[in-house]
């Protein structure tokens, strides 16, 4: 990887919405001991999201990864086992926050058989029940490739399925360890061949800042809309608290317009900003389908 970047953090990537107004609307609802992406992550939209747009994007099976991933801030450990009452629990924070729009994710749990992909099942199913046009985006792990969980998963699927790319293959050793990146698209190829492109949309994205080139994510964008991929995120990485990974670039805003237009030319939805995370304005990107 290139050398440590050493000028300022550009103006443009300070999101000003107060961070406060996130935890006061928090700590109103019925968590139950569920975590939200947006602090776990430290998001700097967690200002915005919420209070402005009333979405929110909620971490479960606990917030502690099996994997260490240098760039984020999600604590690396060992899990506590399912909690069974989780799914009512979601449907309680629903409700809460009549949400029309929920975004969910989990760490990885590789200690689990099928990395935890029931457990999504149950959740949506749950959500479903409590109302049915409610909808629903889930960012899941890879779960270590395995194609039992992936057939789990479509028992009940939601209406969008997000995993994200993370960043070029090239970069996946000191970035994303633990991960493969032919196995992420992999997980892409098998959801496009076996679901019905019409109800599951499926959605990817990856962070830059970390010494790819141009031509590295080009690529990496035309593999995703080969393997099915129809929406993609894509944001300035910003080293959180503890992480030991830097920034090496701050990209420039032309070039997040350049990917943006490429995206169009190969048939690719592209949200593409300083600011954006794989759950920002969610529900927007999945309405221009």
């Amino acid at each position: 990887m290139n050398n440590v970047l050493k000028q300022p953090v550009p103006s443009f990537l300070i999101n000003p919405h107060p961070k406060h107004t996130f935890r006061d609307a928090i700590a109103k609802l019925p968590m139950n001991g569920i975590h939200t992406i947006c602090e776990e992550a430290k998001c700097p939209n967690r200002g915005e999201c919420l209070p402005q747009h009333g979405t929110i994007s909620i971490m479960v099976m606990g917030s502690i990864c099996t994997r260490g991933c240098p760039f984020c801030a999600v604590t690396t450990g060992r899990p506590k086992a399912l909690d069974p009452q989780e799914p009512a629990q979601v449907v309680e924070i629903a409700k809460a926050l009549n949400v029309r729009y929920l975004v969910m994710t989990s760490p990885n749990r590789d200690e689990l058989e099928d990395g935890g992909v029931s457990q999504f099942v149950k959740i949506v199913t749950a959500l479903r029940e409590f109302n049915p046009a409610l909808k629903i985006e889930i960012l899941v792990p890879d779960f270590q490739g395995k194609e039992a969980s992936f057939g789990v998963l479509l028992k009940n699927p939601p209406d969008v399925l997000a995993h994200d790319l993370q960043t070029v293959p090239r970069l996946y050793g000191p970035i994303r360890p633990g991960a493969e990146y032919e196995r992420s698209l992999n997980l892409f190829r098998w959801f496009k061949k076996n679901s019905d492109s019409s109800k599951v949309m499926l959605k990817a994205g990856l962070m830059v800042g970390f010494g790819e080139t141009e031509e590295e994510v080009r690529d990496v964008l035309k593999d995703a809309v080969e393997a099915g991929v129809k929406f993609f995120t894509m944001g300035q990485y910003l080293k959180p608290p503890g992480s030991a990974l830097d920034v090496v670039e701050y990209v420039p805003l032309e070039r997040y317009q350049r990917f943006i237009e490429y995206g169009k030319s190969v048939g690719l939805m592209v949200q593409a900003s300083p600011l954006t995370r794989s759950s920002y304005l969610a529900d927007r990107l999945a309405s221009t389908h």
